[in-house]
């Protein structure tokens, strides 16, 4: 069953982005309702549908692969099953813009991001480290710290989409 929020958002969504972007999954298999892959200069406009249409930030994930990185940014509503994904690519050492000014929260998650995995966020106001000694020079969530041996290209995960 389709929930309205998650129609409104969706719909809001399409808007925004193009068709192409969404991937929704009608049984909610991977417990995400819908997965929205998008380019950074376009996550600030998706936080702000989000925002208005009344979800949460939940968390932001970082992922590392050799080829580039990926943030995921997991929301909510109160709602059954209109828990939705924004994913940006952005290359190792490329700064992603803030969403701390939409989601307040954002200002803790995106300073653990930027201690664990090294990404920047450009116009976020204390990327002091969080949770790492305030000298740390390394981020030890990057496959390039310590030794890896399960270090791959994203589309060797995720395919060519």
């Amino acid at each position: 069953m389709i929930m309205a929020k998650r129609d409104e958002i969706i719909q809001k969504l399409l808007d925004a982005l193009s068709e192409d972007a969404l991937c929704i999954d009608e049984e909610y298999r991977s417990g995400i309702a819908l997965s929205v892959q998008l380019p950074e200069k376009k996550l600030r406009e998706a936080a702000a549908v989000c925002e208005a249409t009344g979800l949460y930030l939940e968390s932001i994930t970082g992922l590392d692969f050799l080829d580039t990185a990926e943030l995921v940014y997991h929301l909510n509503c109160y709602e059954p099953k209109s828990r939705i994904a924004l994913r940006v690519l952005c290359g190792h050492e490329q700064s992603v813009p803030t969403v701390s000014d939409i989601f307040p929260s954002a200002l803790w998650l995106e300073r653990e991001v930027h201690d664990f995995f090294g990404i920047s966020f450009t116009g976020h106001p204390d990327l002091r480290p969080l949770l790492l000694p305030e000298d740390a020079d390394y981020h030890p969530l990057q496959k390039t710290f310590g030794k890896i041996y399960a270090y791959r290209e994203r589309k060797e995960i995720y395919g060519s989409g």
